[in-house]
């Protein structure tokens, strides 16, 4: 990174958390309705918090594909691939969903309990216990109305080289295939050029890229499997044309 970008790291590390203190203060009163219904009230703080850091407190500039495709006000699961800690704050915006995430995310300052309140999803990954407390907590959000995104990856992508990682986790997409729901794939780019997985340092001014496919409806595939390579494949479709369309800059913070 250039001198210039170090010291704007401390200016968005700031923003974010000034922006969603700001938002916290019209989501707390939500927290004595119940789950499942207080997300309907201040999903919005979660989206205008996204919006903020990525658009003020890291000057990114998200360039959005097929968001019209999205079945906004109806349940629904959104999967695509990860880079970033970024994508999440994408998503969240751009695809109108709330995240699934490890439950270390919970402890970040103000943000882990701002996207408690808006709808997100914390468990221990290690804990198959906990892991289907998550699955359970995720329906009755979706059957309450709220919409999720899942990586099926799991983790972030770490290579420049490589798109999609090929060990994926179906679980939450075959619960939602089980109980009706229908799948929205999506696709990230360019969200790794602003923070790297590798979380060393941030690289500002940055366009990111949020592709949307139509959903994929469980109706339509008798068979699971099948369900889920419709979706996860037009997910991997997208993520490769995005990366033919807009190859990475070469920074030496990817490297």
């Amino acid at each position: 990174m250039t001198w210039f970008s170090y010291i704007l790291v401390p200016w968005a590390a700031v923003i974010a958390v000034l922006i969603a203190a700001l938002c916290l203060l019209f989501a707390l009163p939500t927290w004595l309705l119940p789950r499942g219904v207080r997300e309907r009230y201040c999903f919005w703080t979660n989206r205008l918090a996204s919006w903020g850091i990525l658009r003020i407190g890291l000057f990114a500039r998200p360039q959005l594909k097929g968001s019209e495709k999205l079945p906004i006000g109806q349940p629904y699961l959104l999967i695509s691939n990860h880079r970033s800690f970024v994508d999440v704050l994408l998503l969240i915006w751009a695809g109108h969903t709330q995240g699934i995430s490890k439950s270390e995310v919970f402890w970040f300052p103000v943000m882990g309990l701002l996207g408690y309140l808006g709808g997100a999803v914390f468990f221990d990954r290690k804990d198959p216990k906990d892991r289907a407390r998550a699955k359970e907590e995720a329906l009755m959000l979706m059957h309450s109305g709220r919409a999720l995104h899942v990586y099926p990856e799991g983790t972030r992508t770490r290579s420049r080289s490589q798109t999609v990682l090929e060990r994926v986790y179906t679980g939450l997409v075959r619960a939602a295939y089980d109980a009706g729901i229908p799948v929205v794939p999506a696709a990230v780019w360019g969200t790794d050029a602003v923070i790297p997985a590798t979380n060393r340092g941030i690289r500002f001014g940055q366009k990111v890229w949020a592709q949307f496919s139509e959903p994929i409806t469980p109706e339509d595939y008798p068979v699971f499997e099948d369900f889920f390579e419709a979706a996860w494949g037009r997910s991997r479709e997208m993520v490769h044309k995005l990366k033919e369309a807009h190859p990475h800059p070469q920074v030496d913070l990817l490297e």
